[in-house]
């Protein structure tokens, strides 16, 4: 109890209060080792490691394990690598083990490498665990994502991972450290930067040499522009797209048939400029294959319900939890939502969302899709023209607590996903909406060609219980997006199609509120709509 609250002097106290003739010297020895572990004196675990299991035979993988992990924290590679060649038994099973493999790649600036067995112990946490005084903490973990990134030069991915860190634990001093070091590094890189960004193409991906096929008449563009001061702007053929101060870009070209010369143009922050180019051969027919729907990433759902409030003055709520369950359900049953990818936060605080939104960062590949669902209060301030998100930790007189739906979208942003849909059934949540509304031009969804060219386009849209307005806690809106989704019949449905043929006109004839559909222009909207694939 001592180690746990912190008080490690009076821990070792303790231990040295226990007669020999209880406890051989050796065990006694053995008890201080997760107590200066914990401490952080690593120097020490590592003597105390060699005394109490040193002379042993019996207790010789005790001996490699802690080795191993005492030089890979401290920095001692060959040492650690020479330890894990002897570590045997459960521990070297265990998914504790990638993160501290992942600790000696940082030190020999194999960064990939480092990511690569940070994300196998991110995938596996929760299995193969072993046991208490060998785990490591999520802050540990999102700060060694951090400095991976940073010995990469991948700025805002550092710091995004720096911040996980210290959403799990505010005071944890080497994730604050580390962010200011990287803040002073980038400061530094940014006064003296004369290199040019450095452009990749993601998507599409280029085949024999820099000419691409394509059937489409419109072709989605999607990169990186790696740049140690940040991201200007980014332009194709001469327009503007989006980009974000990390780097990655993404924008939709008009094709013609034969041979398109595209010019991508990446400007950093101090005016440096490179240009990529490259052609695409656009082919006179094209061929739908609807099949290609299924065959293109996982999909993932965050599904948030603030129901209980702290602050007496917000009311708390009946039906948030009960409905995220509902949605959940339909998603794993109906639709093509593995449940280990369904990520539930049931009475979130404001750090719980925000972190999660960054983590999820990590996870999600270019090829995967996103439904975001959010059920509890919001609120509009009209002298700022501001709506925001009332998470259960939010107090009624303090707007530091409300999470903004500017940071919302900056974090929606951020995540990689082709199509991300966010559903918010709150009060004035249609304030996530830039100017863009419901889109009524005519389309022939029931065409695979058509639903082929609208998955292409990567897509940040939102359906909203209300316009700027109050909602009912007992949800109107939930109870036709449940019917929609349940009752669908048709293997592919876009979600704009699914609010205009089943919530739009059924809830307005309920309710005095009006839901909306839009689409995301801040987080990076291009064309297409989220589509829900039946099993």
């Amino acid at each position: 109890m001592a180690t746990i609250q912190g008080e490690y002097d009076k821990a070792i106290a303790i231990i040295d209060e226990i007669p020999e003739s209880y406890m051989p010297k050796e065990f006694n020895n053995g008890l201080k080792i997760p107590v200066y572990f914990r401490s952080g004196d690593y120097s020490k675990t590592l003597e105390f490691v060699k005394g109490a299991y040193g002379s042993n035979e019996m207790y010789k993988a005790g001996l490699n394990n802690w080795s191993f992990i005492l030089n890979a924290i401290m920095g001692n590679a060959e040492e650690a690598l020479t330890n894990y060649k002897n570590i045997s038994g459960p521990f070297k099973e265990s998914n504790s083990i990638y993160y501290y493999l992942a600790l000696i790649d940082i030190r020999k600036k194999q960064y990939q490498l480092a990511l690569k067995n940070l994300n196998i112990f991110f995938r596996l946490r929760g299995e193969k665990n072993s046991s208490g005084i060998y785990d490591v903490t999520m802050w540990e973990l999102f700060k060694a994502f951090g400095d991976a990134y940073s010995g990469l030069n991948e700025y805002q991915k550092a710091k995004d991972n720096y911040n996980i860190s210290l959403l799990y634990y505010p005071e944890y001093e080497p994730a604050i450290a580390a962010v200011t070091m990287l803040e002073t590094d980038y400061a530094l890189q940014s006064s003296t930067d004369k290199a040019a960004p450095v452009i990749s193409l993601i998507d599409p991906s280029p085949q024999r040499g820099l000419i691409i096929n394509s059937l489409e008449s419109n072709s989605t563009i999607k990169g990186i522009a790696a740049d140690p001061s940040g991201i200007k702007e980014v332009t194709i053929n001469g327009l503007k797209v989006y980009s974000q101060a990390d780097g990655n870009f993404w924008g939709e070209i008009s094709l013609t048939d034969g041979l398109n010369k595209i010019v991508i143009t990446a400007t950093d922050k101090r005016g440096n400029k490179s240009e990529q180019v490259f052609e695409i051969e656009k082919k006179i027919t094209a061929i739908a294959n609807s099949e290609q729907l299924e065959k293109q990433g996982l999909n993932y759902a965050l599904l948030l319900a603030a129901q209980n409030y702290s602050d007496n003055k917000i009311p708390s709520l009946e039906n948030p939890v009960a409905d995220a369950v509902k949605l959940k359900l339909i998603l794993k049953n109906n639709y093509n939502f593995d449940e280990s990818n369904i990520i539930t936060l049931y009475n979130p605080e404001k750090n719980d969302v925000k972190r999660q939104l960054l983590e999820l960062t990590n996870i999600i590949k270019p090829e995967d899709n996103l439904v975001i669902f959010y059920a509890g209060h919001g609120l509009w301030v009209e002298k700022d023209k501001k709506g925001y998100w009332m998470l259960i930790d939010s107090k009624l007189d303090d707007a530091n607590t409300w999470l903004p739906n500017k940071d919302v979208l900056d974090l929606i942003a951020k995540l990689p996903s082709r199509h991300t849909l966010l559903i918010t059934d709150a009060c004035f949540s249609g304030s996530v909406f830039k100017t863009r509304g419901l889109d009524l031009g005519k389309k022939d969804e029931t065409n695979p060609s058509m639903i082929q060219r609208m998955n292409e386009k990567i897509s940040r849209v939102a359906i909203t219980s209300g316009n700027d307005t109050e909602v009912p806690d007992k949800s109107v809106f939930m109870k036709y997006l449940v019917k929609a989704l349940s009752e669908n019949k048709e293997k592919y449905m876009t979600a704009q199609k699914m609010f205009i043929n089943q919530i739009i006109e059924a809830v307005m004839t309920e309710t005095k509120t009006e839901p909306r559909y839009g689409t995301l222009e801040l987080a990076g909207h291009v064309g297409g709509d989220y589509i829900f694939i039946r099993k």
